[in-house]
């Protein structure tokens, strides 16, 4: 994980709502300054989406705020963050090579550079590399070709992550035979990950050691970590604010999951979005609600 800020400890240690519930049922704000958040939410909802959101203290665990945090729901690109996990435990173990070949499949749309490129295998620590910058969704097939959904669905198990899952190779076409989404999770869930990656937790230090430089290298920011003027490429230098985060997107769904560590707090977050409505006006409200949410944390730890 990203080095935490110098006036900082150096230690970061149910059942689906009703269709027809519209407003999310919440635990009520530790904090008041997130309450721009939660009148954003509540406005989207009322629109017809679904969210689920869950932020908390990376420190203690301490839930700040949490709305529908156990419902289930698609989360796109999210589902490239345990992939990753089990291709650095399988790295550490000796059982995969980074110097490895790998060669790469069929294109597929959405983010990520490998389908752009000349080259058609790359070592397997360079394809991990391209599905944590980008969300490489070719890269992040590969992978997942090589290490099993069942080797993705233990390690989350073991960290947690029961009602979360993988459950298909991205594709640009579903059939009535392929799983409905590449990915299934809880926004308590990643905002938790987030955490136990922050405190070394649930892994062997040398898994996270070499996991940890992974996310740091994503490069989407656009979403909760645009109030915060967090410069997609940060110099080594900038200590003030920190964002590792991972953002999943598809057609209606919209998620983040991550960590921010400023100089007065950090704090784990996952925020999803699920919205049939396609417009533009409707896009720009679910942006908006990320948007909100990054100047709520913002306000807390810097």
């Amino acid at each position: 994980m990203a080095t935490e800020p110098e006036t900082r400890s150096a230690s970061l240690r149910g059942e689906r709502r009703s269709s027809t519930t519209r407003r999310a049922q919440r635990r009520s704000p530790a904090r008041p300054r997130l309450a721009a958040t939660e009148r954003a939410l509540d406005e989207l909802a009322r629109t017809g989406a679904e969210v689920s959101t869950h932020v908390a203290d990376a420190d203690t665990g301490q839930v700040l705020f949490s709305a529908d945090s156990h419902v289930v729901m698609p989360v796109a690109d999210l589902g490239v963050i345990p992939i990753l996990i089990e291709v650095a435990a399988r790295l550490e173990d000796g059982s995969l090579d980074g110097a490895q070949r790998v060669t790469r499949g069929d294109a597929v749309d959405g983010s990520g550079m490998w389908r752009h490129l000349e080259q058609a295998d790359l070592a397997l620590a360079d394809v991990a590399a391209l599905a944590a910058a980008t969300g490489d969704r070719v890269a992040a097939n590969a992978l997942l070709a090589i290490i099993g959904l069942d080797g993705v669905t233990r390690r989350m198990a073991g960290l947690g992550m029961t009602r979360s899952a993988v459950l298909d190779r991205f594709r640009d076409d579903r059939g009535p035979d392929d799983a409905p989404h590449v990915a299934i999770g809880t926004t308590r869930e990643y905002a938790e990950l987030f955490a136990k990656l922050a405190r070394r937790e649930g892994l062997p230090d040398a898994v996270i050691d070499r996991l940890g430089s992974l996310p740091t290298r994503q490069h989407d920011v656009s979403l909760v970590g645009a109030p915060m003027a967090v410069d997609p490429v940060p110099a080594a230098s900038a200590r003030d604010l920190i964002l590792v985060n991972q953002v999943g997107r598809s057609d209606g769904v919209l998620a983040e999951a991550g960590i921010v560590l400023g100089r007065r707090a950090a704090l784990t977050f996952a925020l999803f979005v699920v919205c049939d409505d396609a417009s533009l006006v409707a896009r720009h409200r679910m942006h908006g609600v990320f948007h909100t949410l990054g100047e709520d944390l913002l306000e807390i730890v810097a």
